[in-house]
């Protein structure tokens, strides 16, 4: 399914204002209250590419991905994060690896469960960098995942998340791919709770 990246956008924008709306106790990142309940973390897992096998060629669709990850909360069920990406090559053989890494930019929506535990969506857009040999592609695109929490103490959490990532391609043509990871890692939760 492709989504437009403006449709990505509008969903954005529409989950910004349902903060507002939900609680008075709402707090936005340009509050300084906003910076006081925050998360940052890292994950390791694998990544599998959607884009096509060129005829004669030999791929690869598996790698290793890692993410590093922070964020802050609006109120108990919202909250925003930044996620910096990076996959293993993928093998294109005897064409170029396809090298891909991002900036996302995401918002999380979840239901948050007793000791330091929840369960979550995230929507977002990334900015993407996609090298295949000598040929490069940066560009927008749309991103959404779904992710769980397991906390270990009132700060430490085991983090599982699994994300959709739409890359553009080098001479695509504006196309673009799905790239799907799913990650564990660990997220260390600073401040009180909303």
């Amino acid at each position: 399914m492709k989504l437009p990246i403006h449709a990505a956008i509008g969903v954005t924008a529409a989950a910004l204002a349902l903060p507002a709306a939900a609680q008075s106790t709402t707090t936005m990142p340009y509050q300084s209250e906003f910076w006081t309940t925050g998360h940052v973390g890292a994950a390791l897992g694998h990544a599998k590419s959607h884009i096509p096998c060129p005829p004669a060629t030999s791929c690869d669709n598996d790698t290793t991905a890692f993410k590093a990850f922070a964020g802050g909360r609006f109120n108990n069920t919202f909250g925003g994060e930044i996620t910096y990406l990076k996959t293993q090559p993928f093998d294109r053989s005897p064409q170029s690896d396809i090298d891909m890494q991002a900036l996302n930019f995401g918002l999380l929506a979840g239901i948050p469960l007793p000791r330091n535990s929840s369960v979550f969506a995230k929507a977002g857009v990334l900015w993407g960098h996609t090298e295949a040999g000598p040929a490069t592609q940066n560009g927008w695109g749309p991103s959404f995942g779904l992710g769980g929490m397991l906390g270990l103490t009132r700060q430490v959490a085991l983090r599982l998340d699994w994300d959709r990532y739409r890359f553009k391609l080098p001479g695509g043509g504006g196309d673009r791919e799905n790239v799907d990871t799913l990650t564990l890692g660990a997220q260390y939760t600073f401040g009180g709770p909303r």
